[in-house]
């Protein structure tokens, strides 16, 4: 089967759209892949995966002397991005025990830097949605409790279609008026709040 172009891919993504795609057994197993692509695109990324613990032995037997080159540069960059970053690794000893030596020019280890500090940047933005992807459930949940405390379920669904910016009918109209309003002013109502404040802090202390 042939694989879709990274192109379509995205393009599907952003239309909603997943493909679903298997994952890799091991650590060694995506850094050996990534090598073999002999693609600074996508080798660039390695000090992303680096900070894990590998079988750097493993991954040398699976590729050939340029690719073990290549591999042996971008594990003396990344330990010193961990360095600079203050990150902890195993790199250090990798590199000791296996004699690894090989140059690199300033301008490449500012190139990885980069791409590094871009992806960190990237994970941490995508943390951040998650939890406030969360923190608006958590609010949500919260809201629907205290409206079910409240409310009825008719009521409820004409303030959705309300907050919604959906048209009322007359008959839902004259409903909310005679039904719903009243009691969304005594909620709103800073004396009620704060009477109802005093009586959970008292009563706490009384039971």
């Amino acid at each position: 089967m042939k694989m879709a172009s990274a192109k379509l891919i995205k393009a599907l993504e952003k239309g909603g759209f997943r493909l679903e795609f298997p994952g890799y057994e091991s650590i060694e197993e995506e850094i050996i892949e990534i090598l073999k692509e002999g693609n600074e695109r996508i080798s660039i990324s390695l000090p992303l995966l680096l900070k894990l613990d590998f079988d750097y032995k493993k991954i040398c037997h699976n590729i050939n002397s340029k690719e073990k080159k290549e591999f042996n540069k971008i594990i003396l960059i990344a330990n010193k991005i961990y360095q600079k970053e203050k990150i902890p690794s195993k790199l250090k000893d990798v590199i000791k025990k296996n004699n690894i030596k090989e140059s690199f020019a300033s301008e490449e280890f500012e190139r990885f830097y980069d791409v590094f500090k871009e992806s960190e940047l990237n994970i941490e933005k995508e943390g951040q949605k998650i939890i406030e992807k969360q923190s608006k459930l958590r609010l949500n949940l919260d809201l629907n409790k205290s409206l079910k405390t409240l409310f009825s379920p008719a009521k409820i669904r004409i303030m959705e279609k309300i907050f919604n910016h959906e048209k009322l009918t007359n008959t839902e109209l004259k409903y909310y008026y005679r039904a719903i309003s009243n009691i969304d002013k005594s909620v709103l109502n800073p004396a009620l709040q704060d009477y109802l404040r005093i009586i959970e802090i008292t009563k706490k202390h009384t039971s």
